[in-house]
């Protein structure tokens, strides 16, 4: 057995890693609302314990890759073509930490909801990546009425159409807003350049999870090699101060979130490369009512009658995005011919006892 038959014997199957995506896709929804609760625990109860800094937080989170890093950092792939992953990997590391970073300063000018509302343009953006990059995804009447819905689901389910004229004025000055929104925007297009990018330097190695790791690897010393002594540099200019946590429970906390932060960064990795171009975006926006279900369940927390029509409208999109409704007709499709078959049987059985 010569070499690239070993290598090519190590590489999963399609149809497990076509069949692992869309698993993934929903712990990752279930992982990433847990780390929404968990945060805001807290926020609650451990304010005194002090907080990370975001720039830190995120580094934290974005850690993960390092237990790949014994075992496949150096890690050669045979038959390697494509962008040095080196270097490679350092573009990503920087698009995952600016389009994350790019949310939370979002934050500080705008409402959160107004934020999440903005940012799930990436839907959209992601779309016509797919359908004109990547051709994974069909430029269909159903597809687009998905995205529409998506996006305006996600606009009601956020709130940002409820806000009171109060609450821009809150936000500050039209400068102040409009950085926001330019912010949150930016956000969006470097989430969806993180996919693609992903997806077109090395969508052709997917099936095989070694060289994910590899990748995984160096996204994360990228992490402590630029993105840690750029936060100690945004620290010395004044830009944002360098916070730790100190508190048992901080700390504790803080470590906690950063591994299902970490997880859940695992997971869309693999999701991007094994899934179709829509599935983490859809992920993504199903979370939402998701955590809006936990809120309602362990905090009594009850959205509006128009929440709640949004969140309905982004399971809908889900669904036509993902072609899901398809899927279900097949199944259920056998059961309704071999139902129609029976009652034209029943209604000639009886037709010919009449006769006789």
């Amino acid at each position: 057995m010569d070499a690239n038959s070993t290598e090519s014997d190590r590489r999963m199957p399609p149809w497990l890693t076509a069949t692992l995506a869309p698993i993934l896709a929903i712990f990752s929804c279930v992982l990433y609302s847990c780390n929404g609760e968990l945060l805001q625990y807290l926020q609650h109860n451990a304010a005194n314990g002090g907080h990370a800094s975001p720039m830190l937080n995120l580094i934290v989170c974005h850690l993960g890759g390092l237990m790949f890093a014994p075992h496949f950092l150096f890690w050669e792939p045979s038959n390697f073509s494509g962008m040095n992953v080196k270097r490679g990997s350092l573009l990503l590391a920087m698009l995952l930490m600016g389009y994350n970073y790019a949310w939370l300063l979002s934050a500080r000018f705008l409402a959160i909801s107004l934020t999440n509302a903005i940012f799930q343009t990436s839907t959209a953006l992601v779309y016509l990546a797919g359908v004109f990059v990547f051709h994974d995804a069909p430029l269909a009447a159903m597809q687009l009425i998905g995205v529409g819905l998506s996006l305006a689901g996600c606009a009601l389910a956020s709130g940002a159409l409820n806000l009171h004229r109060e609450d821009i004025d809150n936000v500050g000055s039209s400068r102040e807003l409009s950085l926001g929104i330019f912010l949150a925007l930016c956000a969006s297009v470097g989430y969806m350049a993180y996919q693609v990018m992903f997806k077109y330097l090395y969508g052709h190695h997917k099936n095989d999870a070694r060289f994910l790791a590899h990748v995984g690897a160096w996204v994360s010393v990228w992490h402590i090699i630029v993105m840690l002594p750029l936060a100690g540099l945004l620290h010395v200019t004044g830009i944002e101060e360098l916070q730790v946590p100190h508190s048992s429970l901080a700390v504790l906390g803080t470590l906690a979130s950063a591994c299902i932060a970490s997880t859940v960064n695992v997971m869309y990795i693999c999701m991007v490369m094994w899934g179709s171009s829509m599935l983490l975006p859809c992920a993504s926006a199903f979370s939402i009512p998701l955590t809006v279900f936990l809120d309602m369940l362990l905090h009594s927390v009850v959205p509006s009658r128009l929440e709640i029509w949004g969140h309905i409208m982004i399971v809908f999109s889900v669904v036509l995005i993902m072609d899901l409704h398809k899927a279900l007709y097949r199944r259920i499709s056998p059961v309704i011919q071999q139902k129609k078959k029976q009652l034209l049987l029943d209604e000639g059985y009886s037709y010919n006892m009449i006769g006789a």
